[in-house]
């Protein structure tokens, strides 16, 4: 409706503009010009204020996901029980390192007094050992990686819940992650409330190791 009142005015106010430019009496002929183009000007921006009227305003909350991820007494317990494990895994392994290479050094200064089938019988039993030895490093490493997500699972679920009850308290519609932004004010920051919560609420969380397959 506005839009097509705007035309009748825009079409009936360019023949007055035009018939008064070209009466030689009036003198100051660009001000009507100007005029003339400062009308869409006026009711587009009329129109524009309309439109977002009906829309309400959005608050953003802006939150350090790694950052308190990281901090939290509960990932720091996590990592903390992980090391253990793997001191305890790395001091058995290197046992059985020092073991095999000690074998190794055998087997080379008997070479000269055993047979070359016995000694490639025994070189290919070391060989095996090796093989097993580091297929069960690897088994162990995995197990470890997979204790230490389920536990982290655990974590990140909680801490995404609190931002969620945060923003909620706070009124805001939208929360970004710091990573994904460059420069934002502290008043939108919810990390250390967020922290906060989450070292309360979850302090430390059990990490379960599965036990090695015999």
């Amino acid at each position: 409706m506005k839009r097509n009142l705007y035309g009748l005015v825009l079409v009936r106010a360019s023949k007055v503009l035009i018939n008064l430019t070209k009466n030689r009496h009036f003198a100051d002929k660009t001000k009507l010009i100007g005029l003339l183009f400062l009308l869409p000007t006026l009711f587009f921006g009329e129109v524009k204020a309309d439109v977002m009227a009906k829309f309400e305003p959005v608050s953003i909350a802006v939150v350090d996901f790694r950052g308190v991820l990281a901090k939290s007494s509960a990932a720091l317990s996590i990592r903390e029980k992980l090391d253990k494990e793997r001191v305890k895994y790395k001091k058995e392994f290197s046992g059985l390192e020092k073991k095999l290479r000690v074998a190794q050094q055998k087997l080379a200064k008997q070479r000269a007094i055993v047979t070359a089938e016995a000694f490639e019988k025994r070189a290919r039993e070391l060989k095996e050992d090796a093989r097993l030895a580091q297929k069960r490093a690897q088994a162990t490493n995995q197990r470890l990686k997979n204790s230490f997500d389920q536990a982290m699972d655990k974590v990140r679920k909680e801490l995404l819940e609190i931002i969620a009850e945060v923003a909620n308290e706070t009124g805001a519609g939208v929360v970004l992650f710091r990573s994904a932004i460059v420069i934002a004010v502290k008043k939108l920051e919810i990390s250390k409330e967020v922290l906060k919560r989450l070292n309360k609420r979850l302090p430390v969380v059990e990490v379960i190791f599965a036990q090695k397959k015999q």
